[in-house]
């Protein structure tokens, strides 16, 4: 089996944790990296070429198979499209982009580029994530009436300082993008797109400065009729607090808890399911003083270059992050609306 061979573009956080899974997959290989910073070359595990701009990387003619995304959200958009029409597949972090826009402008340029772009929802591997979604497929469930999804997180001023592009809106988007878009993702998985979505959006902690408010609480309704509400939060006390889904439905009651939603807290069904022992802890990204979503990177890279060996779509493509982008504009939209 040939080594997929990847670059890296952006080596912040997540581009280095990036540059250490590639360097452990037996089946992947790192030949370049790019960053504006040069210093951050002594993140990278391996001795391979580091450019600055992206220019004098596509102009080295080096070949790669994959590019990885990690630059700022509110890059990831451009970036994609310039990889995809330089005849690379691409894995683009979340979001894909910070308007619905520019997710179409990245669809149209996958169709004409041949290429495949793969969107970053590693919590979708999270074993309870995925017993839940078989769960709910099999219509064990029934319909579902009701589901509330809590993310209660702590991002201090350090974390905006050490990245100052985080408290931006050009750039940064807000906690939805940045930290909860995961969550978004995971409900539109579970139960489908949400519509008739308002919203309201407020600031908890105001020592810290950001050009969005840390927190906000959205309402909207089903598919199939039911109701739905979103609350989160950046401002908890020194750390994450939980990021849990409670379901309400006509055969039964479900909680989802723990800080990324990795705990099964709750089950009560109609009929008798085999209910699962996750015995195996979830760990999420450590960044020192503060943690990401799950720790799942590892086994997303393992399934991109499944994909690419047998010639498969993306499990998780730009249609699907761009209805993680559509829920979280048009609620931002709504909160706007409402606060003004």
């Amino acid at each position: 089996m040939n080594k997929i061979q990847f670059v890296i573009i952006g080596v912040g956080r997540i581009g280095t944790k990036y540059s250490k899974i590639i360097s452990e997959n037996p089946n992947a290989e790192l030949i370049a990296a790019v960053d504006v910073d040069f210093s951050k070359r002594k993140a990278i595990p391996n001795l391979v070429p580091f450019f600055t701009n992206i220019i004098d990387f596509l102009d080295s003619g080096i070949k790669a198979d994959m590019v990885c995304v990690c630059t700022p959200n509110g890059l990831h958009a451009v970036h994609t499209i310039t990889f995809l029409s330089a005849g690379f597949h691409v894995i683009c972090e979340k979001p894909i982009a910070l308007h619905l826009a520019d997710g179409q402008k990245m669809l149209t340029a996958e169709v004409a580029s041949g290429k495949r772009v793969f969107a970053v929802m590693q919590n979708r591997y999270s074993p309870v994530s995925i017993w839940l979604k078989k769960l709910i497929d099999a219509k064990k469930l029934g319909e579902i009436k009701f589901i509330q999804i809590n993310c209660f997180w702590n991002r201090s001023q350090q974390y905006y300082t050490e990245a100052p592009w985080r408290a931006t809106l050009e750039l940064g988007g807000g906690p939805l993008f940045t930290q909860f878009s995961h969550f978004v993702d995971l409900m539109i998985w579970l139960t489908g797109q949400p519509k008739n979505i308002v919203a309201e959006s407020f600031n908890l902690n105001n020592e810290i400065k950001t050009e969005f408010n840390d927190s906000g609480t959205i309402k909207f309704n089903l598919e199939n009729g039911g109701i739905g509400t979103f609350n989160y939060t950046n401002a908890a006390f020194e750390r994450n607090v939980e990021s849990s889904l409670t379901i309400i439905a006509t055969k039964g009651n479900i909680k989802v808890g723990g800080q990324y939603m990795e705990k099964l807290e709750y089950v009560n069904l109609e009929k008798s399911t085999q209910i699962p022992v996750f015995n195996k802890v979830t760990n999420a990204n450590d960044y020192q003083f503060y943690q990401g979503s799950l720790d799942k990177h590892d086994e997303f890279l393992a399934n991109v270059i499944h994909c690419l060996h047998n010639n498969l779509p993306p499990e998780v493509g730009i249609d699907d992050g761009m209805k993680i982008v559509s829920f979280i504009e048009e609620a931002m939209q709504a909160a706007e609306y409402k606060n003004y």
